[in-house]
């Protein structure tokens, strides 16, 4: 999905900003790609924070990482996963509010790509535990730092 923001009022500046969603069939994961006019110092994204959950991120030395949380957080209450996958070159920080979970992302020369994705439970062949999605998401982060090109 391709939407484009103009004049997009950030403070007292104004950017232009070209946002492309895509998904390959079979994945857990879309990718997001923004390219925004300008020099913007960042871009947030993240999830929600819900109580029941235990919230993770990555210790690897490798050029991906992720921000991450397992449990009751579908809106059925089954257990879900859900990750944000970044690249860590661009990573600014991993902060949090009351009720969120977030990355900042430093674009570079108005880009930033990152994936965002969710492993339920129920699916076919589903992620059913914490240690499950954890492994899943560092396969995940190997393979992307290791790939020149990966479909996930």
């Amino acid at each position: 999905m391709l939407t484009k923001y103009r004049n997009w009022k950030v403070g007292s500046l104004y950017y232009d900003l070209t946002s492309l969603i895509s998904i390959s069939a079979g994945s857990r994961f879309s990718k997001q790609e923004i390219d925004v006019t300008g020099n913007l110092e960042n871009i947030c994204t993240g999830f929600a924070k819900h109580a029941d959950c235990k919230f993770d991120e990555d210790n690897k030395n490798l050029e991906w990482g992720y921000l991450a949380s397992y449990g009751k957080q579908s809106l059925a209450g089954d257990d879900l996963g859900l990750a944000i996958i970044y690249r860590k070159k661009d990573l600014i920080k991993i902060t949090e509010d009351q009720l969120n979970h977030i990355v900042l992302l430093k674009p570079t020369a108005g880009k930033v790509i990152y994936y965002f994705g969710a492993a339920w439970e129920g699916e076919p062949n589903g992620i059913k535990s914490e240690k499950e999605f954890i492994n899943y998401l560092n396969d995940v982060i190997t393979e992307k730092s290791i790939s020149v090109k990966t479909y996930f």
